[in-house]
């Protein structure tokens, strides 16, 4: 493809699917960062407390006394399972993750609105979520066995969506040899 092909070409389908993704990533990051910003040291979970779960309560939330201690138990594990440094590494991740994926988002709004922005940043954007992809996928293989199964399915997921992505803005830009 020519440079003017690609700047008329239309291709709001991909704008249409790295908004879908971005907004459910955006979501994903952003509950990290709520998590690791509520579960810390000097919680009641972490001092000991045992989690209370009056029946009141349960009722309102339309639990079981069975699920509010998994959910309790859910917490301790991530606790315990967490070394010293994944904390704050989660938190400046979750945070450079939402950077990106508003980046991402904003390149797919310029493809909708068809301001066709540079290829090189629809590149650079998916590339970014695919390192912090792979950045936290390895960060999780070094933490403990609980946490690890939390963790490394759904970034193995995401990053199976960012480097489907990334092949798909790097062959937008390659020129077709069967048209030639």
């Amino acid at each position: 493809m020519s440079y003017s092909e690609i700047k008329n070409a239309n291709f709001s389908w991909l704008a249409v699917v790295i908004m879908l993704f971005g907004l459910l990533l955006l979501a994903s990051h952003s509950n990290e960062l709520l998590k690791q910003a509520v579960i810390g040291p000097g919680s009641s979970a972490d001092l000991g407390f045992s989690g209370d779960c009056p029946a009141d309560e349960l009722e309102e939330e339309q639990l079981s006394l069975e699920e509010c201690q998994l959910m309790v138990s859910n917490v301790r594990i991530i606790l315990s399972s967490s070394p010293e440094w994944f904390r704050s590494y989660q938190l400046t991740l979750s945070s450079l993750g939402i950077a990106a994926t508003l980046f991402s988002l904003v390149t797919a709004f310029g493809l909708i609105n068809r301001q066709s922005p540079p290829l090189r940043l629809l590149i650079l954007s998916t590339a970014l979520l695919l390192i912090i992809d792979v950045v936290g996928f390895v960060a999780a293989m070094n933490t403990g066995p609980l946490l690890r199964a939390q963790y490394l399915w759904p970034l193995l997921l995401w990053t199976c969506i960012h480097l489907c992505m990334l092949v798909a803005v790097i062959r937008i830009g390659q020129p077709n040899k069967l048209d030639n």
